[in-house]
């Protein structure tokens, strides 16, 4: 892959990736340190990988990476909980992490478990929707993921707003009847 052609994939879809990585960390500066390690892992399998699917390669990679990042932070840093039966507020740029010890609220650390536990099974149901329909797979990133309206994602994809809608009811039907159970076992 030549440079010129690389920093045109970047320009393109770096926006993207770090929404998809901002999704997960909530934190801006991580965020766009974990979207340049995706982009240099990109750059490495760019000539391994068929021009059409870059742009789902960087998502899946993108939200793959985040959460790796969570796990490695969440070693590294592991929260430690008082035996106080109190609610503890901890205020951190505005951000503030409440915890109940009494079992009233999940510790901080089940919250982050979690949060990880149901971004991977969200990754799992994104990679098992593109194996089962690319064209579904499609649907849902440009319409749940990248916040595009009915209309634009019909334009998109060729297809009648019409034809957008029985589709749409057929993946929710699908998702329903295969991960409906996998999501509530959580």
């Amino acid at each position: 892959m030549t440079e010129d052609k690389f920093h045109e994939i970047y320009r393109q879809h770096y926006q993207i990736v770090k929404k998809v990585v901002y999704s997960i960390l909530r934190d801006l500066d991580f965020s766009e340190d974990v979207s340049q390690e995706v982009f240099i892992l990109f750059f490495k399998k760019a000539d391994t990988l068929q021009e059409e699917y870059y742009k789902q390669w960087l998502i899946v990679n993108a939200k793959r990476k985040a959460i790796d990042f969570c796990r490695k932070s969440y070693q590294v840093h592991e929260v430690t909980a008082s035996s106080s039966d109190e609610e503890e507020l901890f205020s951190e740029d505005e951000v503030i992490w409440t915890s109940y010890h009494a079992g009233q609220q999940s510790s901080v650390e089940e919250e982050a478990t979690s949060k990880i536990v149901m971004q991977e099974f969200t990754g799992r149901l994104f990679e098992d929707l593109e194996k089962k329909n690319s064209q579904w797979y499609e649907i849902v990133m440009k319409m749940n993921v990248e916040g595009k309206g009915t209309l634009e994602t019909a334009r998109a994809l060729g297809i009648s707003v019409e034809s957008l809608r029985a589709k749409r009811h057929r993946i929710k039907v699908w998702i329903n009847k295969y991960y409906r159970h996998k999501f509530e076992d959580l």
